[in-house]
């Protein structure tokens, strides 16, 4: 046993677990093809299921450390749709956690005196504000309402590589789409008073 696996995690090797010989195995050979097809995928799905921006490269790396970890008992069939539901998994994991976190911390948001700042902060953060508020619209959505939703409308992904993601005949993405452009469109409008602040 002189080498030991390893996992990309944002650039840099990190040793998971030790190799029969000096040759990469078969299995790590189809976790690295994998890790190298899949993880613009990933990558979008942790933002479509909620992932904040600066967690987003770490969210994914986490998945395929799952899927490093399961690979031995994966069939090889749909990778997609494996991976989508380990990521799924780890956002709900993500949400939990992120609500605990909210729960224990003080979130007041500091006071803005518009006359101590530029046009252009201003601006900034009023686009701030209106990015807060579609998270928290999109994050009452279902979550494979939400997903299916950002994954069309926000990365361009076609009905049938969602479908092939989540496992789901396409007519099921179409109608979660349908209905979630009716529920975010009605979220919409009961935030408008807080959309005009």
């Amino acid at each position: 046993m002189s080498r030991s696996a390893s996992v990309r995690v944002l650039g840099t090797p990190q040793h998971v677990g030790p190799l029969v010989d000096d040759a990469p195995s078969a299995g790590e050979q189809t976790f690295a093809r994998i890790y190298d097809e899949r993880f613009p995928d990933v990558v979008r799905w942790v933002r479509a299921l909620g992932g904040r921006s600066p967690d987003v490269e770490d969210l994914a790396q986490e998945v395929f450390i799952v899927a490093f970890r399961r690979l031995p008992d994966f069939d090889g069939q749909n990778v997609g749709g494996w991976l989508y539901q380990i990521t799924r998994r780890k956002m709900r994991d993500y949400r939990r956690l992120t609500w605990v976190k909210h729960l224990f911390t003080d979130r007041t948001t500091d006071t803005i005196e518009s006359t101590a700042m530029g046009t252009d902060q201003l601006e900034q953060v009023e686009r701030h504000q209106k990015q807060r508020l579609l998270e928290r619209l999109l994050n009452r959505l279902p979550e494979d309402h939400r997903a299916a939703l950002v994954l069309f409308e926000l990365e361009g992904l076609s009905g049938n590589q969602i479908a092939e993601a989540q496992g789901v005949p396409l007519n099921t993405v179409w109608a979660r789409i349908h209905r979630a452009r009716q529920k975010l469109q009605a979220f919409a409008a009961q935030a408008l008073p807080e959309l005009k602040r």
